[in-house]
């Protein structure tokens, strides 16, 4: 003869309460960290995160010893939403992503590395040099990939250092960007 087993343990609605005590302590403890965030509508209505792209690459200047580091003056309505370090071709680059005043997105890549490096070593996808321009006289080349899913990368080489963009933006807001890392003075390495 089989055990009798607890009532609590007969029916789903039990089962469903405890589900449903279990959901809110577990919504107490994740709201208490502070690290969530609810906005109604879609996605896009949502406010967009920004760092300090002043201090990290002023971090990241000291640390880069194999090329200038630069901190563009963004056009206004531009946001810093991302900064981080990444290897190109196994070297350390710094990497800054800017949400546009027309909500597009460029991250901006900083490296010592040659074009031809910077550019096979940006990710594990192939681009060719399709197309190059002068932009107030330095070089721009844009690399292509035949594959739709790989967006384009433009590459400016400085002297002390190679600047690639990549993203969802305009031509224009691409080009203001550029401009406003060659305008831009390296920073202190000290």
């Amino acid at each position: 003869m089989a055990e009798k087993r607890p009532k609590i343990f007969d029916g789903s609605r039990d089962m469903i309460i405890s589900l449903v005590v279990s959901a809110i302590i577990m919504l107490v403890a994740v709201g208490f960290t502070g690290m969530c965030s609810f906005n109604t509508g879609s996605p896009e209505n949502g406010q967009v995160p920004e760092v300090d792209a002043s201090t990290f690459m002023s971090m990241e200047a000291r640390a880069m010893t194999d090329h200038a580091t630069r901190l563009p003056e963004t056009p206004e309505g531009w946001t810093t939403n991302s900064a981080r370090r990444t290897m190109v071709d196994d070297t350390p680059a710094s990497v800054v992503g800017y949400v546009t005043a027309d909500e597009g997105y460029i991250q901006l890549t900083q490296t010592g590395e040659t074009v031809e490096d910077a550019v096979a070593g940006y990710d594990t996808r192939w681009r060719d040099l399709s197309d190059s321009y002068d932009l107030d006289g330095h070089d721009v080349g844009i690399y292509t990939s035949q594959e739709s899913d790989v967006r384009d990368l433009r590459v400016m080489d400085l002297g002390d250092a190679r600047v690639m963009v990549s993203g969802a933006a305009t031509d224009e807001e691409f080009n203001d960007l550029l401009r406003a890392v060659a305008d831009s003075e390296p920073l202190p390495v000290s």
